[in-house]
C-alpha cells in the first residue's frame, strides 16, 4: 500500500512553472472536481493510480500514487476532506495545514467492503462527514466523523502504512451498477441512477438514526445521462432538516437531469402536504436551443439522432456576486451595453444555464431561481429566459467524446474546467461581462489557461529533439506522446503512439521534412510517423542509409543516429544489457555502423556536416574525443582517424557521462558528486557534491553560445551555468542559476530535458513540468546577484539567456581585475591611464547613464606604455570619493568595493615607478594589494580596533600577506631587488621575523648572497629577541646556517639562568670538525626528533655537517620549504648538491604533482636551468589540470627567459588566450595574439660548454653584452585571433638568413670566451671558511638531558 503521506512538505522552496502537465485524467464520471478550502479553489482529479491537487493553472500542491487505477472521486469543502476510490479499495483524505497557506493531505481511513466483489463506481459527500458509496453491487453509507468510532473502533497502527478501517453504517443492494449516487445539499435527500436507466431514484430519509427512508422515481424517456444537485451558496446559514419539514416550501431543494433526448429537466421538492417527493418544474432543449449548429446535419441531410449537447450550470447567487463586482470594478465613464444586460439579467435571480454544441457554439439561458427565497408576492416564471448566443467560441469538443464541466467565479472572472474524455482536462477563463455579452465576438470570450494531458502510467523517459521545438516521453508500458512546443514556450500533445512493447529510448528527428521518431525495442528498431503510424522496423544495429545509424558501442551503449537525406541529425545514448550489446554485434549489416570499442562510458556531443563527435570515459577517468564520419551519402558510419586528445579528470570508475561540443559532465561511481570538464583544454572548471545521487544531467547551448547544465535529483533540478574564470576563491566558474523544485508533492523526477530557448521540461511521475527561460531576480542566488550586478536594474524578471551572457560578457576596463591584470602583464601605464580617465568621465556622469566599456579609449592607445604616468594625490582623492558616492555599472558593490583598494594600492606603487623594475613592481603591487584586503577584512571583523579573540590591536601582530611562487618567481629576476627589500622592511618598522619573511618568501627570491646573508642574520637577531629573557635556542639554527657558531656561542655565554646554558656551552666548544664530535651532534638531533623538536634537531645536523639531513627535516617533519631553502642557500650555497637534492626531489615534485608551473620555473632558474625554467612555464601538465594552473602571466615572464624557443610555445599562447577570453579579459587576449613574436630557434646558438665541461643552456655566467641579445632584424609572426584552429607558424626565409647570421655571433663569443677563460676559472677557486677549533671533551649525551 502506497505511504499515508507522501506529500509531507520539505525545506525546499517550491518552484512557479510556466505549464504543469500532471498527466492524462481518466475517462470516467468523477475524475474531476473542485472545492474551496480555506478561501482558497483547490482543483482535484485523478490520472491512473495519481491523485493530483492543484491551485492554479500552473500550481500542481500535492500528487498522491496509490497502488491500483483510480475510478472517481470527491471532495467536501467544509472539511477539506477528498474521498477516493479504487477498484479494491476506498480512502479518505484529511488535509493538514501548515500555517495560513500551506496545505497537504495525507490518507486517515480505508473504507471497508462487504462485498469483496463490489468495485466502488461514484462517491458523495454529505454536509455532516458521511460519505455515499456506489457501487456495482451495493450502495452504501459510511461516517468519517471520529464519533462513529464507538461502532468501527480505531485501528492501532503496527507501522506507518496501516489506516483504520471503517465498515459502512448501512448497505443496500442495488440490481444493476450505480452510475449516480449523489446527495443533495440538505443530506435528506439521494438521488441514483444505474448506467442505461431511464429512471432517478430518489431516497429520502425518514430518519438520520437509523437507514429508513422514502421512495420515489422520476421517469425520462432514455437513458438518463446526468444528475446533478443545485449546490448550496456557500455563505448560507441553512440547517440541516428532516424530509418532512416545512423548510423545502420555502427553500426547495433543485435537480438537474438530463436524458439522451437532448432535454436539460429541472425538479424541485414539494411542500410537507404534497404527495411528491420532487416535481418537474420546468425543461429546457439543449438541441434546439442551439439551431444552427453544424452538429444537426450529417452529409447534408438532417439526422433523426439527437446531437450531442454539453450543459453546465451557474446558481443565481453566484452569477449576481460576479455581476455586482464587474459593476463595482467599471472605472470607465462610458456606458458598457453588456454590463447593463447584464444587471438587467441579475435583477431577476435566474440561474444560469449554458449549452454547447462542441463546435463553437455557446447558448445561454436563464431560469428562475426556484432554489432562491423569494417574497411571496413576486410572481414566478418557470419560461426559460434567453441571455446571450454566440458563435465561434474557442471551446471545443472532439467529435464522438463525452465531457464533464466544472464553473465557478472568482470575483468577476469566470473558470470553466472541461473534461473530455479524450485525456484532456482544459481550463478556461473570461471575464463575466464578455462572456454573457450578446455582442463581444466568441474568440474573446474565453482563452484557454492550461490544458492539462499527457500520460497516465509514470513516465521513464525523455528525450527533446534538435532544437528544442519537439519532445517524446514515454511509459514502461511502451506508450509514446509526441509533444511539440508552441509560440508560447508551452508543450502542446500531438499524437500518442502506442508500441506494445518496452521502450528502451526514442529519438524525434526529420525524415525527408517530415518529423518521425526512432525506437528502440528489445530486438528490434522502429519508426513511427507523428500520427503515429509505424513506418519500419529494423532489426537492432541495422539500419538504412537515409532512416538511422544503429552503433553498439562501448559495453552495452546503444547509439541510435537520425539522418535526412544525407545530412546527419542527432543522436541518442541509451544503456542496454550485455546480451543486447552481443546481439548488436552479431546483426550489424547493411548500411549499419557498429562501433565496438572496450568498456568505457560514451555520450555524443555534436553532430556536424562532417559526422559525429562523441565523448568516451574510461574506469580511470580519462577522457577522450572520438570523431565518427560517414561514407558518402547514405552510407555507413567509420571511424576517424584523426588524433584527438585525452584528458584526465581522476575520477576513478565514472557511472554517467554528459556532454556537448565544449564540455563533458562526469559522475562519481556514488553518483553523488559532479565534475565538469573543458574539452579544448582539459581543465576541471567545477567539481560539486550533492547530498544524493544524481538522477539525469543535460547540457544546453543558450542563443549566445554559453552552456547551461541542467543536473536531476530526486525531486530538484539544479541548473549550473558557466561563468567567467575568477582567481578569487570564493567565486567558482560554475555557479547555480536557480533550482527548479517539486519537494512536498509526493513526486520523483525521472527524466528531464532542455525546449527551444532555454525552457526545461521535467518529468514527474505521469506529468511533464515547464520551468520558463525567464528567472525572478529576486530569488537569485547570492553570487549570481553579485556578479550580474542588478542594483540599478528595474526589472523583476530576467531571461536565462541574457542571465548566461552577462555572466560571460567581457569585463569593461574598469573593473578591478582586469586592471590588476594589467600590472601582472607589465602595463602599470596603461592602468594609470584607465583610473585618469575613469575619474574625468565619473565627474559628469550619473547612475542610468551609459558608460562606455573602455571609457572611449582607442584599443591600439588602451596597452600602450607610458613609464612616466603618475596617480596624484589629487586625482586619488577624487576618484575615491566618486567610487564612495556613485555605484559604476556592469560590476558588483563588492568588486566595487575591491576597485577602491585596486586605486590605493596604484597610488603607493607609483611612488617607486622609477626606482623598480617590472618585476619588482608586480611583486609590490600583489603585496599591497593582498595588505589592504587583509586590513579590510580585519576592520569588518574588529570594527573597533578590538581583535576577533578580544585583544588589542597589536604592533607586534602585523598584518603579512601570503605570496604567491608567482611573485617569488618574477621577483627572483628583478635587477631591484635591495629597493624593494628596503620598502618591505620599512613597512614592519625594520622589524622583520621569520613568519613574515617566510610569507614573503624574502629567502627565496633575494638573489645577491650577502643581502640574503645581511637578512638572514636580522631574523637571527629577532628571532633571539622574541621572548624575554632572550632565548639562544630561537636563533640557533639561524647562526649555524650562517656558519656564526662563535656568535651563538657568546650567545649561551650570557644566557645566565637558562637550564640548558651550562650543557650547550661546553658542547658547542668542540671541534666539529672531528669525526666523534659530529656523531655526538648526530645523536642529539636524533635525540631532538624524539622529542619532536625537529627545527632545534635541524640546527644540530648542521654542527654534524650534515646539511642534507637539517634541510630534509625542515621540509619534511617541519614542513617548512621556505626554511629549509633558506638553510641549503646559507650553508650549503645556491651551486650545492643539497640545495638541488632539495628542489629536484622534493619542491619539483610536489610542484610536478600541484601543476605549479611558478614554483617548477623557479626551482629551474635556482639551479641555474634558465631554458628548463622557460620550459616549465608553457609545457603542458599532466594529470587532471585546473585553469589556474595554466596563467597567462606565464607568457610575460616566458618572452624574458625564452633563449631557444619551446616547441610548445605555439600552443601555449593560445591556451592562454582562451584563458583570458573565459576570464573576461578580451583587451588583453586580442593583444597577446596580436603582438606576440616568434623568435626562430636558429637565430641562438647552440649550448655551449664551460670550462668544467657542464652545458649552460645558451646562458651565459660572464657579464653580459651587447652581442648577448642581438638577434638581427626580423618580422614578428602575428598570432591568428581565432584561437580554436591552431596552426603552427612556418619558418620562411629570413629564418635562414637569421641563423646564418647566428653562426657568425656565436663566432665571436666563442673568441671571447677564450681569452676570459683563465680569469673566470680563477675566480672560480675560493679559500675555504675556517673552522673555529676546540678542545675535544667527551660526549654531551648524559649532561645535556637527552
Amino acid at each position: 500500500m502506497p505511504s499515508t503521506s507522501p506529500g509531507i512538505p520539505s525545506s525546499s522552496p517550491s518552484t512557479d512553472f510556466i505549464q504543469i502537465l500532471p498527466g492524462a485524467p481518466t475517462c470516467s464520471l468523477q475524475a474531476l472536481t473542485t472545492f474551496t478550502f480555506r478561501h482558497k479553489r483547490f482543483v482535484v482529479y485523478i490520472s491512473g493510480c495519481q491523485l493530483n491537487i492543484c491551485t492554479s493553472p500552473t500550481k500542481l500542491v500535492q500528487a498522491l500514487t496509490f497502488d491500483d487505477e483510480l475510478i472517481a472521486t470527491a471532495a467536501e469543502s467544509q472539511t477539506g476532506k477528498i474521498a477516493v476510490a479504487c477498484k479494491c479499495d476506498r480512502y479518505v483524505l484529511e488535509p493538514v495545514a501548515e500555517g495560513w497557506t500551506k496545505v497537504w493531505w495525507k490518507k486517515s481511513l480505508r473504507l471497508g467492503r462487504e462485498d469483496a466483489g463490489d468495485e466502488a463506481q461514484c462517491l458523495s459527500w454529505s454536509g455532516e462527514g458521511d460519505l455515499l458509496v456506489g457501487g456495482g453491487r451495493q450502495l452504501s453509507l459510511f461516517s468519517t466523523l471520529p464519533s462513529s468510532r464507538t461502532k468501527t473502533p480505531a485501528v492501532s497502527p503496527a507501522d506507518v502504512d496501516d489506516l483504520e478501517e471503517r465498515s459502512a453504517l448501512w448497505s443496500k443492494p442495488v440490481a444493476s451498477p450505480v452510475q449516480y449516487a449523489v446527495f443533495c445539499p440538505s443530506a435528506n435527500l439521494m438521488a441514483t441512477s444505474g448506467r442505461y436507466d431511464r429512471l432517478v431514484k430518489i431516497w429520502r430519509r425518514l430518519s438520520f438514526e437509523e437507514a429508513l427512508f422514502d421512495y420515489t422515481y422520476l421517469p425520462h424517456p432514455g437513458a438518463v445521462t446526468h444528475v446533478e444537485w443545485r449546490p448550496l451558496y456557500e455563505h448560507s446559514s441553512e440547517r440541516r432538516g428532516s424530509g418532512i419539514s416545512s423548510r423545502h416550501h420555502e427553500n426547495p431543494e433543485v435537480l438537474y437531469t438530463t436524458a439522451n433526448d437532448g432535454l436539460l429537466r429541472i425538479w424541485k421538492t414539494c411542500g410537507m402536504h404534497d404527495p411528491d417527493i420532487l416535481v418537474l418544474h420546468t425543461s429546457i432543449d439543449l438541441v434546439s436551443a442551439i439551431p444552427q449548429s453544424p452538429s444537426l446535419a450529417i452529409n447534408g441531410t438532417l439526422s433523426n439522432e439527437k446531437p450531442p449537447r454539453y450543459a453546465l450550470t451557474i446558481p443565481a447567487e453566484h452569477f449576481d456576486t460576479a455581476v455586482t463586482t464587474a459593476v463595482a470594478s467599471n472605472i470607465s465613464s462610458k456606458t458598457s451595453h453588456a454590463l447593463e444586460h447584464l444587471k438587467e439579467v441579475s435583477s431577476k435571480s435566474l440561474d444560469i444555464v449554458v449549452t454547447l454544441d462542441g463546435q463553437g457554439r455557446m447558448s445561454a439561458w436563464g431560469v428562475q431561481s426556484i432554489g432562491h427565497k423569494r417574497r411571496p408576492q413576486t410572481p414566478g416564471s418557470t419560461q426559460p429566459f434567453h441571455i446571450a448566443h454566440v458563435e465561434d467560441l474557442p471551446l471545443k469538443i472532439r467529435t464522438g467524446s463525452n465531457a464533464r464541466f466544472r464553473a465557478w467565479f472568482e470575483d468577476s472572472t469566470l473558470h470553466v474546467l472541461a473534461h473530455t474524455f479524450d485525456g484532456h482536462v482544459t481550463w478556461w477563463s473570461g471575464d463575466v461581462e464578455a462572456f454573457f455579452s450578446p455582442s463581444t465576438p466568441g474568440r474573446e470570450r474565453l482563452a484557454v489557461r492550461a490544458d492539462w494531458c499527457g500520460h497516465s502510467q509514470n513516465i521513464v523517459g525523455m528525450r527533446a529533439a534538435r532544437g528544442g521545438r519537439g519532445l517524446v516521453s514515454w511509459t514502461a508500458s511502451g506508450e509514446l506522446i509526441l509533444w511539440k512546443l508552441a509560440s508560447e514556450n508551452t508543450l502542446v500533445q500531438v499524437s500518442r503512439i502506442k508500441t506494445g512493447e518496452r521502450v528502451f529510448d526514442a529519438l524525434v528527428w526529420n525524415q525527408r521534412e517530415h518529423k518521425v521518431v526512432t525506437t528502440v525495442h528489445a530486438q528490434t528498431t522502429a519508426t513511427w510517423s507523428a500520427e503515429g503510424t509505424k513506418l519500419s522496423s529494423e532489426p537492432l544495429a541495422s539500419g538504412s542509409g537515409d532512416s538511422q545509424h544503429m552503433m553498439s558501442s562501448t559495453d552495452g551503449q546503444l547509439s541510435v543516429i537520425g539522418g535526412l537525406d544525407g545530412l546527419l541529425a542527432d543522436s541518442t545514448m541509451l544503456p542496454v544489457d550485455e546480451a543486447h550489446a552481443s546481439n548488436a554485434k552479431d546483426q550489424s549489416t547493411g548500411n549499419g555502423a557498429s562501433y565496438i570499442s572496450e568498456s568505457k562510458l560514451s555520450s555524443h556531443a555534436a553532430t556536424t556536416r562532417t559526422g559525429h563527435s562523441f565523448v568516451t570515459a574510461d574506469h580511470e577517468g580519462i577522457i577522450s574525443l572520438e570523431t565518427l564520419r560517414p561514407l558518402g551519402p547514405g552510407g555507413s558510419l567509420v571511424r576517424s582517424d584523426d588524433v584527438e586528445p585525452a584528458f584526465s579528470t581522476s575520477v576513478t570508475d565514472p557511472s554517467s557521462l554528459e556532454s556537448n561540443e565544449k564540455f563533458a559532465a562526469l559522475l562519481s561511481s556514488e553518483g553523488k558528486e559532479l565534475t565538469v570538464i573543458d574539452l579544448k583544454d582539459g581543465y576541471i572548471e567545477h567539481t560539486q557534491t550533492f547530498t544524493e545521487r544524481v538522477r539525469c544531467m543535460r547540457w544546453h547551448k543558450t542563443s549566445g553560445g554559453t552552456s547551461l547544465l541542467a543536473v536531476s535529483l530526486k525531486t530538484s533540478v539544479e541548473v549550473l551555468g558557466q561563468a567567467r574564470y575568477d582567481h578569487h576563491q570564493e567565486h567558482s566558474s560554475w555557479i547555480t542559476v536557480y533550482q527548479a523544485s517539486i519537494a512536498g508533492t509526493g513526486l520523483e523526477i525521472p527524466a528531464i530535458a532542455w525546449l527551444h530557448g532555454a525552457n526545461l521540461a521535467v518529468a514527474a511521475s505521469n506529468g511533464i513540468m515547464v520551468y520558463g527561460s525567464t528567472i525572478a531576480t529576486q530569488g537569485l542566488d547570492e553570487e549570481v546577484s553579485n556578479r550580474l550586478d542588478l542594483r540599478s536594474s528595474a526589472s523583476t524578471r530576467i531571461a536565462l539567456s541574457e542571465l548566461a551572457s552577462r555572466l560571460n560578457q567581457p569585463l569593461p576596463v574598469w573593473h578591478p581585475e582586469i586592471l590588476s591584470h594589467f600590472l601582472a602583464h607589465g602595463q602599470p601605464g596603461a592602468a594609470i591611464r584607465v583610473l585618469h580617465r575613469l575619474n574625468e568621465k565619473l565627474k559628469y556622469w550619473s547612475e542610468g547613464d551609459d558608460l562606455h566599456a573602455q571609457l572611449d579609449i582607442a584599443h591600439d592607445r588602451l596597452l600602450v606604455s607610458d613609464l612616466d604616468a603618475e596617480l596624484g594625490t589629487e586625482v586619488i582623492q577624487e576618484l575615491t570619493e566618486q567610487l564612495e558616492e556613485k555605484s559604476l555599472p556592469s560590476i558588483s558593490s563588492a568588486e566595487q568595493g575591491r576597485l577602491k583598494l585596486v586605486v590605493q594600492a596604484l597610488a603607493s606603487i607609483c611612488e617607486h615607478l622609477q626606482g623598480l623594475d617590472l618585476y619588482a613592481m608586480r611583486y609590490l603591487f600583489s603585496w599591497k594589494l593582498q595588505l589592504l584586503h587583509l586590513a579590510e577584512a580585519e576592520d569588518m571583523r574588529a570594527p573597533n580596533g578590538t581583535r576577533s579573540n578580544g585583544g588589542q590591536s597589536s604592533p607586534h601582530q602585523p598584518l603579512v600577506p601570503q605570496m604567491h611562487w608567482r611573485e617569488i618567481a618574477f621577483a627572483t629576476h628583478s635587477t631591484t631587488q635591495q629597493p624593494l627589500v628596503d620598502i618591505l622592511v620599512s613597512h614592519y618598522d625594520n622589524k622583520l621575523t621569520w613568519p613574515i619573511a617566510s610569507a614573503l618568501g624574502l629567502t627565496a627570491w633575494l638573489s645577491d648572497p650577502e643581502a640574503l646573508a645581511s637578512t638572514f642574520e636580522s631574523l637571527a637577531q629577532s628571532s633571539y629577541r622574541q621572548t624575554f629573557p632572550p632565548d639562544p635556542i630561537n636563533a640557533t639554527l639561524f647562526f649555524l646556517a650562517l656558519h656564526k657558531k662563535q656568535t651563538l656561542l657568546g650567545l649561551w655565554r650570557i644566557a645566565t639562568g637558562h637550564k640548558e646554558q651550562r650543557a650547550t656551552v661546553n658542547f658547542l666548544k668542540r671541534d666539529f670538525a672531528l669525526q666523534e664530535c659530529k656523531v655526538a651532534a648526530k645523536k642529539n638531533a636524533y635525540a631532538l626528533m624524539g622529542k619532536r623538536r625537529f627545527e632545534y634537531a635541524a640546527a644540530f645536523f648542521l654542527l654534524a655537517d650534515d646539511a642534507a639531513s637539517a634541510v630534509s627535516l625542515l621540509a619534511g617533519q617541519c614542513g617548512d620549504a621556505m626554511l629549509a631553502i633558506a638553510v641549503a642557500r646559507l650553508y650549503s650555497g645556491d651551486g650545492s648538491v643539497v640545495l638541488r637534492k632539495l628542489l629536484e626531489e622534493r619542491l619539483m615534485l610536489s610542484a610536478e604533482k600541484e601543476g605549479d608551473r611558478w614554483s617548477m620555473s623557479w626551482c629551474h632558474s635556482t639551479l641555474g636551468e634558465k631554458r628548463e625554467a622557460a620550459g616549465a612555464l608553457v609545457r603542458p601538465l599532466n594529470g587532471a589540470r585546473k585553469w589556474w594552473q595554466d596563467d597567462p602571466a606565464t607568457l610575460v615572464l616566458y618572452r624574458q627567459l625564452r633563449k631557444v624557443p619551446s616547441e610548445h610555445e605555439y600552443q601555449a599562447v593560445l591556451r592562454a588566450a582562451r584563458v583570458l577570453r573565459r576570464m573576461g579579459l578580451w583587451v588583453l587576449a586580442v593583444d597577446l595574439v596580436s603582438n606576440w613574436t616568434f623568435v626562430s630557434a636558429d637565430a641562438h646558438p647552440p649550448p655551449v660548454e664551460s670550462a668544467d665541461g657542464t652545458a649552460t643552456n645558451g646562458i651565459h655566467q660572464e657579464p653580459t653584452s651587447l652581442l648577448d641579445g642581438f638577434a638581427g632584424p626580423e618580422e614578428p609572426l602575428a598570432l591568428p585571433v581565432d584561437t580554436e584552429s591552431p596552426a603552427p607558424p612556418v619558418m620562411d626565409e629570413k629564418a635562414a638568413r637569421q641563423a646564418k647570421a647566428a653562426e657568425l655571433l656565436a663566432k665571436l663569443k666563442a673568441k671571447k670566451e677564450t681569452a676570459s677563460s683563465s680569469p673566470a676559472v680563477a675566480s672560480e677557486t675560493k679559500a675555504q671558511p675556517t673552522q673555529f677549533k676546540e678542545p675535544d671533551p667527551s660526549s654531551l649525551l648524559d649532561s645535556f638531558g637527552f
